[in-house]
């Protein structure tokens, strides 16, 4: 019996081509880890460079297989179970025209390896249709679903494209979705979505009081326009692209007016290419107003390190991590580069923070920054300017033992002479970072599918690739037609953040009950449920200030001096979920003994549990019975009604431990539980 991997190569020196595939024919591989051990190997050392996601020439992208079958603009890649049916075999023959690869012939060896991939797949029928829909073999259960040629028709509602992608997709793995969810619960999810806190009372009054026909489309509209919505996304972008301030930093953040500039961008609805240009040029205009000086702190933050620069900029711009690619071309995702990598950092390398008259900025020089790197096998190559989406930006390099010399003439803001400080920063003719920009935010589709992507994770729970920032050959999307779909209305929109963001909270996927319909949960790829997301410390500060409120802040002195102020204030509950609940978009959540600690016994959870004018507590000591205070509690923490069995529980509760402290008790439980702490 063969080995179950290995290279066709390996054997091409001690066996005939046509003992190698009856070899290969009679091992016990099903048809997809055939694939995966002998076929692809040979695709990515010798298609992958010209059709792969970044680089897919006819749009075909030969990098996974479930990409290889969807083909591309001419079709399929291949026919299951036959080969001399199948363009991806056909142009490999000697004499094919057009012959693929271009330049060199496949061996008979790896021709035959191919030729054998794509006859022990076999074609079986779904039960939803008669199409031919999945390519596997009997021992290969996971169907793989084909090339859909399924295009929306004209004027359809982007919500309801959204959601005819996805049933597609649920036929496809014979999942049933889940009913949709009640309003209390939707209610409460789109509140933490879109503004970062569960719904207030008055707030979820007035949606009772909505026609029940347009209502929920009606939330979504005002939570859109909401003050707290442009709040919620600068807290959330804050960290994901800068990470969790120290004291420093955040106070820096905030003086430099980077909180400012996020936040404005949000309630402007700023054009997302425009605000990823805005950030990798990183020039304000001479306006002098604090919200456009603070976009220079996203690279000035990185402390003149064009390393982190570069690392910091590719998820964003091309929903990918480069970090992989500093000493080596990519082990796995072999589109990734090591010439991607340095030619990002040569972007950033003649940038140097300066506190300038005008603020704090990024000079940038005319001259220097050309650098080399080696690989694994310690050869040399230049950095150039060339990146992950195949745009190169020529800049001719000195010759060797040529100085160069700086001139003024080479700026469009010079430097200021000598080591006084300067009125703003320098701004060469000829700028790395304004090249960077340019090739990045415009004709670049990756721009939008990493932007479509990271939405789509953040209100449903995980990416259409998972994680989110991995969008390379090894991780294929679920839902392909539907990424290129979305990504395709966001470029045609404008790059409109607030109208996606619409369209997906107002699918009818996004409304789906957290329970699945029946029997075994669906895979979490499917999207039949909707996914359970860990609050951010964020957004349970808020919602806590809400459930337990309205307090007397620790700033404010007491009208009585019988009522003690609580000892702490929004800013400090924050400050305290922050160092133990910091992670945010975390592709999988792990809770940690530090967040069951605070949860269990937190000295700054008690305190909001104590009588004051007008707060929760005070306000179940003052109704009639047990079975009140139970139904109120419900509705100030969970936003609900509880059951039968909730409601004797809480009874139960509530009599075996009369008075204030057993109240408390009763309120922590709600407070601490999993459905206060998760958005469902």
């Amino acid at each position: 019996m063969p080995p179950k991997a290995f290279h066709p190569r390996g054997w091409s020196s001690v066996l005939r081509w046509g003992t190698l595939v009856a070899a290969l024919a009679s091992s016990g591989l099903t048809a997809a880890d055939f694939w995966s051990a002998h076929v692809e190997p040979v695709l990515k050392e010798h298609c992958v460079e010209c059709h792969s996601p970044t680089r897919s020439k006819g749009r075909l992208d030969l990098s996974t297989f479930q990409n290889a079958l969807r083909g591309g603009e001419h079709g399929a890649g291949f026919v299951p179970g036959r080969p001399d049916e199948s363009p991806l075999y056909l142009v490999l023959k000697p004499g094919a025209d057009p012959h693929m690869p271009p330049k060199r012939q496949l061996s008979e060896e790896q021709i035959a390896v191919i030729r054998t991939g794509i006859e022990r797949l076999q074609v079986r029928p779904t039960e939803a249709s008669g199409d031919r829909s999945a390519a596997t073999d009997a021992r290969s259960a996971p169907a793989v679903p084909r090339r859909d040629p399924w295009v929306p028709p004209a004027g359809m509602a982007a919500p309801a494209v959204i959601d005819a992608f996805l049933e597609r997709g649920w036929k496809a793995r014979k999942v049933r979705p889940a009913a949709q969810a009640d309003d209390a619960t939707w209610l409460r999810r789109i509140h933490l979505d879109l503004v970062g806190r569960i719904p207030t009372s008055g707030e979820i009054a007035r949606f009772e009081g909505l026609p029940a026909r347009r209502r929920r489309e009606t939330v979504v509209d005002g939570l859109l326009n909401h003050p707290d919505h442009a709040r919620h996304l600068r807290e959330v972008f804050d960290v994901l692209w800068m990470g969790r301030p120290t004291a420093k930093t955040e106070a820096q953040r905030r003086d430099h007016g980077w909180t400012e500039f996020l936040e404005a961008s949000f309630r402007e609805n700023r054009r997302w290419d425009a605000l990823m240009r805005d950030l990798i040029v990183a020039r304000p205009d001479r306006s002098g107003d604090l919200a456009r000086r603070g976009l220079v702190q996203f690279l000035y933050e990185r402390q003149n390190n064009p390393q982190a620069m570069a690392e910091a900029v590719a998820p964003l711009v091309f929903g990918v991590q480069i970090g992989c690619a500093q000493c080596h071309d990519h082990m796995v995702a072999r589109e990734i580069k090591q010439a991607h990598y340095w030619g990002m950092v040569a972007a950033f390398n003649r940038s140097k923070n300066v506190d300038a008259e005008a603020g704090p900025g990024l000079a940038e020089s005319a001259i220097g920054g050309f650098v080399s790197f080696a690989n694994l096998k310690k050869e040399s190559q230049q950095a150039r300017l060339v990146f992950f989406n195949g745009r190169q930006v020529e800049e001719p390099w000195p010759a060797d033992g040529v100085k160069e010399v700086d001139a003024p003439e080479k700026y469009r803001v010079a430097p200021p002479k000598g080591k006084e400080r300067p009125a703003v920063p320098a701004e060469p003719n000829f700028s790395r970072r304004q090249a960077l920009a340019e090739a990045v935010t415009r004709d670049n589709p990756l721009l939008a599918r990493a932007a479509v992507n990271r939405v789509w994770g953040l209100l449903m729970g995980r990416g259409l690739v998972h994680p989110v920032d991995l969008m390379d050959s090894q991780h294929p999307p679920s839902h392909p037609e539907l990424l290129d779909w979305l990504a395709r209305d966001f470029e045609r929109s404008g790059h409109d953040l607030r109208r996606l963001i619409r369209h997906v909270v107002l699918s009818k996927a996004y409304q789906l009950d957290s329970r699945p319909a029946s029997g075994k949960p669906p895979a979490d790829e499917a999207f039949a449920r909707a996914l359970e997301k860990p609050l951010s410390a964020e957004q349970l500060a808020r919602s806590l200030e809400l459930a337990t409120g309205p307090w007397i802040r620790a700033e404010t002195a007491s009208a009585s001096p019988s009522v003690k102020p609580p000892v702490v204030t929004a800013a400090s509950l924050q400050r305290a979920l922050v160092r133990d609940f910091p992670d945010l978009g975390a592709p999988e959540y792990n809770a940690t003994l530090q967040q069951a600690m605070f949860l269990s016994n937190s000295s700054v959870l008690e305190p909001l549990l104590r009588p004051y004018p007008g707060n929760l507590a005070q306000r179940l000591e003052g109704l009639p019975d047990d079975r009140a205070r139970v139904r109120e509690a419900f509705r100030a923490i969970l936003g609900r009604s509880p059951d039968r069995e909730e409601l004797k529980a809480g009874m139960d509760y509530l009599r075996g431990h009369p008075g204030q402290g057993g109240r408390a008790q009763f309120l922590w439980a709600l407070l601490t539980g999993a459905e206060f702490q998760v958005n469902h």
